[in-house]
């Protein structure tokens, strides 16, 4: 009966650390703090989530920006050069992954060393775009990261992206650098 009792706690303890691990709890000790943006994002009408539409406001990689709220599935930043206040919604079932995981690919403490990609990767970044010839890095900066369910691994030679809510793009790597976007 005891060693019953143990196994019970045992388990116990290992579902919820489990549970810790994978939830989408809040992350109060990035609250107040400053980061920089690890990738280009869309923000629309005060609004971001992690499929990445591309319309409305663009937040440049390397904004500086004040962490407000983490609570749930949403991270409140406000751009410190614009004072816009933006809510990153994390759409799990698309990204497969918690809040806390969400913040360490959006945010980070350092700037990202845009002088490791080529004239031409740096001008699409600065534009928000893909275009042919960019590495896999280089898009994930200019895009962000495709959304998993659509795209389940990095390592694919297709990567899906979403343009809008109904409409979305292909981009077909060859040897790590983009050969073309399809609609």
């Amino acid at each position: 009966m005891k060693l019953t009792k143990t196994l019970i706690a045992l388990f116990a303890v290992a579902v919820l650390a489990g549970c810790a691990a994978t939830s989408s709890s809040p992350i109060p000790q990035k609250e107040g703090k400053t980061a920089l943006t690890q990738i280009n994002m869309w923000s629309y009408k005060g609004e971001l989530e992690t499929t990445h539409y591309a319309v409305d406001t663009l937040i440049p990689v390397n904004s500086e920006v004040q962490i407000l709220d983490t609570s749930g599935s949403t991270i409140t930043f406000r751009v410190v050069d614009t004072g816009m206040e933006v809510t990153l919604v994390n759409k799990q079932k698309y990204t497969g992954m918690g809040i806390d995981g969400i913040y360490d690919r959006y945010f980070g403490d350092s700037k990202v060393n845009l002088s490791k990609f080529s004239d031409l990767e740096r001008e699409a970044i600065e534009n928000g775009r893909v275009v042919p010839g960019m590495s896999k890095d280089a898009v994930l900066v200019a895009r962000g990261y495709p959304p998993a369910h659509r795209t389940p691994s990095l390592e694919s030679d297709s990567w899906r992206y979403w343009q809008s809510r109904f409409n979305t793009i292909v981009v077909n790597f060859e040897d790590g650098k983009v050969v073309n976007i399809r609609n």
